[in-house]
């Protein structure tokens, strides 16, 4: 099989499965040692996805409006695009109906006094360009994983002394970015997103710990050399969507990584994506084909890495 893919996006997919199969694992949190704290995981730092549509006959001209407004090697601030934002990403779907979308992490901390986190964020859209427009309904959004590895690199190339802000060519020498959707089947496993969801809140608010999980799930992530991860929930009125983004040193490794390991959050993920997955090839076979465009990627000079950071 031509298995050289993304699924050892596992991390945090792989840790939704397992969540959504029923979590015998979860315990009250009550201060115990059981979370591993060298992980910024949801109840650190939250992560947020903002489309807009995009006119079909100029996609040209809103990668060049990318690359003169949002591109500048030392100042990630205007990809970035709001006080206390970490790490950003403009990625161009070139589908049937094109979309920029624009990905940003913000430490809890930074959101914790905004009333409506999502109309800001929505708001603080990084590019104004007569080709854009928002998104004729808006779509019921939720974070349900985030996930950081203690040794990510403070560059958007990943080298030790390098730019804050590269345009999606300048990535092909660096870092790996990219963005999966994947359409969940109707019924089940939408159930079981909605289930995940709720759990997810309860571990944000600190109610509940994932004990063994996370740190399966954070022996994955350095095992994979995964610096970023997030899962975003989009209930959408044609069915829910997982969007997956991954910010790596390579994906290669990742699938490497993923596929050479009997931990129990990435082999059974691997059951289980089949099952609830309309497409489950997306993930378990290479390459992606998503048909998405990184058009540029920035990270803060002191992006957090550890918990007592955030």
């Amino acid at each position: 099989m031509a298995f050289e893919s993304w699924g050892r996006r596992s991390l945090v997919l792989g840790t939704v499965v397992v969540a959504g199969l029923g979590y015998a694992q979860y315990r009250r949190r009550r201060g115990s040692a059981a979370s591993d704290s060298r992980y910024i995981t949801e109840r650190h730092a939250s992560a947020f996805l903002v489309r807009r549509r995009v006119d079909g006959g100029r996609l040209e001209s809103v990668r060049e409006a990318v690359a003169e407004c949002c591109v500048d090697p030392d100042d990630p601030q205007p990809l970035l695009g709001l006080e206390g934002a970490t790490t950003a990403s403009l990625i161009l779907d070139t589908g049937d109906d094109p979309e920029l979308l624009w990905y940003v992490e913000m430490p809890r901390s930074a959101t914790a006094d905004w009333e409506d986190p999502e109309s800001r964020i929505e708001a603080a859209f990084p590019l104004e360009h007569d080709a854009l427009a928002a998104a004729e309904a808006r779509v019921d959004r939720e974070l349900l994983v985030h996930a950081v590895n203690p040794n990510r690199p403070r560059t958007a190339t990943g080298a030790d002394d390098g730019p804050l802000v590269v345009s999606g060519a300048e990535l092909e020498d660096g870092v790996d970015v990219d963005l999966v959707q994947l359409h969940l089947k109707p019924g089940l496993a939408e159930r079981l997103a909605d289930r995940f969801a709720g759990l997810s809140r309860r571990v944000t608010a600190g109610e509940l710990e994932l004990g063994p999980v996370e740190r399966w799930s954070g022996a994955m992530l350095e095992a994979e050399n995964m610096y970023t991860e997030s899962i975003v929930l989009e209930r959408r009125p044609d069915g829910y969507v997982l969007c997956g983004y991954m910010e790596t040193e390579a994906m290669g490794g990742v699938y490497d990584a993923y596929y050479d390991t009997w931990n129990p959050v990435a082999r059974l993920s691997e059951l289980v994506f089949g099952r609830v997955l309309e497409e489950p090839a997306q993930i378990l076979e290479y390459p992606l084909g998503t048909g998405l465009e990184v058009l540029a990627h920035a990270v803060a000079p002191d992006r957090p890495r550890r918990p007592e950071k955030c």
